[in-house]
């Protein structure tokens, strides 16, 4: 975290936090930066820093639900939890494999090729509406089908892929409506984060070099605003637009970072 001046570790912030809970991926957005422009690596606390502000920002966002004692015997809380495992055992899995995930090469073709599946989960759902045979609601969600959209995210390990897309595409696929597939793709955001804060804890480096204290409280109030912020905006985006215009800039990142290598 050291090495990073104080412009850096904002705007890194912000990155993180609109790319989050967006159909793109973060992971890769905040690997570009040093690929690309030569930034030196923000770091395990940096990371864990963006993502406690993006978790305050969803809890925060859904406080009405989550911070009710009801919520965590419900049928929904089960089906987050169900949802959740298959991306943990991957992740488990995969967590030696570094070289593959974090290069430049997979970033740019998984942004293709998962940005097409989503095209094709939009179609499909589009179709599916006009002809009048959608009828699922999220919150009659099955365990099946928590686990079916579990699987979708759990790809996410590739980075590139999107968390956050790998959801939606998943929830497409089943026939969901596009804000339901939003926002069951943010509440997911809430184990994910947590996962991902814990495995940085987890790390020996994660004390590597100096801390600003400074430098990380303005990440976490950034991480914070920017994410409160841009959940409300994706929600009401989705509802009015739907996935296109992430489709198409997922299509030219791909493109462009492939051109440039």
């Amino acid at each position: 975290m050291s090495e990073l001046n104080f412009l850096q570790a904002i705007i890194l912030s912000v990155i993180q936090a609109i790319t989050e809970f967006i159909p793109v991926s973060s992971s890769a957005h905040l690997l570009l930066p040093s690929k690309l422009l030569g930034w030196p690596d923000q770091g395990q606390f940096f990371d864990i820093s963006v993502h406690f502000g993006s978790l305050v920002a969803v809890i925060l966002h859904f406080r009405d639900k989550i911070l009710s004692r009801k919520f965590y015997t419900s049928n929904f809380f089960l089906l987050l939890v169900v949802a959740t495992i298959p991306i943990i055992a991957l992740t488990l899995i995969f967590n030696g494999i570094t070289d593959l995930r974090w290069s430049l090469t997979s970033i740019a073709i998984a942004n293709i090729i998962f940005a097409f599946l989503l095209f094709i989960s939009t179609k499909i759902n589009i179709k599916n509406y006009n002809n009048r045979e959608i009828t699922k609601d999220i919150n009659k969600l099955t365990i099946n089908g928590a686990l079916t959209i579990g699987l979708w995210q759990a790809l996410s390990v590739i980075s590139g892929a999107s968390r956050s897309g790998t959801v939606v595409t998943g929830a497409l696929f089943l026939g969901y409506k596009a804000e339901d597939a939003a926002k069951f793709s943010i509440y997911l955001s809430i184990p994910a984060l947590i996962g991902a804060m814990f495995f940085g804890i987890m790390q020996n480096d994660i004390l590597k070099g100096d801390i600003h204290i400074l430098m990380i409280f303005s990440s976490i109030l950034t991480s914070f605003t920017v994410s409160y912020i841009t959940i409300s905006w994706f929600l009401s985006f989705v509802k009015k637009v739907g996935f296109l215009p992430f489709i198409i800039y997922r299509l030219f990142l791909g493109i462009s970072i492939l051109w440039l290598m």
